[in-house]
């Protein structure tokens, strides 16, 4: 288990989020509705071409309202820049995010 987040706000796209997260990260279908995320593999990050499906940095769900955010603990400055990046996605439609720990 790592650690839980849900990234929320009032302006929050789950149509466009979807997009995104498939255009801007390596996905894989973690559970129905969780997504695994990972960045794209570039030559730098080749350490990443492990088995992604089977524990991914950041497993994520697009909501309602928000992001549902788990750190699995395996890559923090990974997960520390998807993180990132999600945030400053959901910033470009809303003034205001909450972030809160589950």
């Amino acid at each position: 288990m790592g650690k839980e987040l849900r990234l929320s706000g009032q302006n929050f796209n789950p149509e466009a989020a979807l997009q995104f997260v498939q255009r801007r990260f390596r996905v894989v279908q973690h559970e129905a509705s969780q997504l695994g995320l990972s960045l794209p593999i570039t030559q730098e990050s080749s350490a990443f071409s492990g088995s992604l499906a089977a524990w991914p940095p950041v497993i994520v769900a697009v909501e309602a309202d928000g992001f549902y955010y788990c750190d699995n603990l395996s890559n923090a400055p990974v997960a520390a820049l998807i993180f990132k990046q999600l945030c400053e996605f959901m910033l470009t439609t809303n003034e205001v995010i909450q972030v809160a720990e589950l």
